[in-house]
């Protein structure tokens, strides 16, 4: 999978850009705020419609604009397909090959990316809805099935939340609907289930040699704490469980108008030799536990898909040492596309620099430094 150009129209900071892409390495040199992760979100979004960092679409388009659009072309199994992203103040619409694409879980999973960004370190510090977004992704990217099975219980929980309402508010409301929802949202649920358990063993397998080998400390693992005490996939036992926290505490939901049991209250917890990475791993080190999580998720797509997605990194040699940077590298492998972004090319081994197509950002102007590139020119600011 290669992302061979982009387009932006309209997004952050930038009116107009193009840019072509080689196969292997592309490194973006830039100060901050000149708009060299704005690439990397742009990529991000034709991926994956969202932005990792936006909080609403809206503030993707550029200022005093209505509409911003994203356009790559990207090949895989020798075939180069257009995907197209296209927001504005109603909503956003997905294109392949100019189709229009009605769903997004049927547009998600065609052009896929990795990604380690500065904010991903919130994986461990951050909310359990963060943990279980970046697990979605994960498991969406692999499997569109997945995202559909989401779709739905999301759905459902909607419902079921509303139908818990409505209850509380007239007690004489017919409490069988509410037994149609639960019976629906056991059978999604134990198919969310599967992907999670199975997706985290894999990960397991691999997320302990990965982090030893970039840190040198053994005994990393991640858990998956669900609400149910469940710890390993067995279908009648999580549709028994889960029926029965429904039943047992039927009252409190009805008080608080809400669904307190199933995977939407999941989390995970990483854990270095039993201990809680987000209490008693260093900065330093939390940052190369996301980092392996990051590799094994690679690894596995690449296991599973046959190729690998493309790796954004952004700023991700900063604040490493050198034996650790070099760790890291050799990950990165000759059949990867990779593009990284950085303010200062010393951060980066000297072999990845000579091998690399390298682009130099400043004041909204991409230039290439090797190889062939269409300027494109930011305008005013954000």
């Amino acid at each position: 999978m290669r992302l061979k150009n982009l387009k932006l129209e309209n997004f952050r900071n930038y009116e107009t850009a193009e840019i072509s892409f080689s196969d292997g390495i592309n490194i973006l040199i830039g100060d901050n705020t000149m708009g060299k992760t704005n690439i990397l979100e742009a990529i991000y979004v034709l991926s994956l419609t969202k932005s990792p960092r936006a909080g609403y679409d809206t503030d993707l388009i550029r200022l005093d604009t209505s509409k911003a659009i994203v356009t790559g072309e990207v090949l895989h199994d020798d075939v180069i397909k257009q995907y197209e992203v296209e927001i504005d103040k109603f909503g956003k619409k997905v294109y392949i090959n100019k189709f229009q694409i009605k769903k997004i879980s049927e547009y998600i999973s065609n052009f896929c990316v990795t990604s380690f960004l500065p904010n991903d370190i919130e994986i461990i510090k951050g909310s359990p809805s963060i943990r279980r977004n970046t697990l979605n992704i994960q498991i969406g990217t692999i499997y569109n099935n997945y995202l559909k099975n989401m779709n739905e219980y999301n759905s459902l929980l909607k419902m079921r939340n509303e139908y818990l309402k409505r209850l509380n508010i007239n007690a004489l409301s017919d409490t069988k609907y509410l037994d149609i929802i639960n019976e629906k949202m056991l059978e999604v649920s134990v198919k969310i289930y599967y992907f999670r358990f199975y997706y985290l063993n894999l990960i397991n397998a691999k997320i302990e040699g990965i982090f030893k080998k970039l840190s040198g400390i053994s005994g990393l693992q991640v858990i998956y704490q669900n609400n149910l005490g469940i710890t390993e996939y067995d279908e009648e036992k999580i549709k028994k469980v889960l029926l029965n926290k429904w039943k047992n505490n039927f009252n409190k939901e009805l008080m608080q108008g809400m669904t307190l049991f199933g995977l939407h209250r999941d989390d995970l917890v990483f854990l270095v030799n039993g201990h809680d990475a987000r209490i008693y791993a260093s900065q330093g080190q939390q940052k190369l536990i996301v980092i392996a999580y990051k590799i094994a998720e690679l690894l596995i797509f690449k296991e599973l898909k046959k190729e690998y997605p493309v790796l954004l990194l952004d700023d991700v040699f900063s604040e490493i040492d050198i034996k650790r940077r070099n760790n890291i590298i050799k990950y990165l492998k000759s059949d990867m596309q990779v593009i990284i972004t950085t303010t200062d090319i010393e951060d980066i081994d000297i072999n990845l620099v000579n091998s690399a197509r390298i682009y130099k950002i400043k004041n909204g102007i991409i230039k290439l430094n090797k190889g062939g590139v269409r300027n494109g020119r930011r305008k005013g600011t954000r």
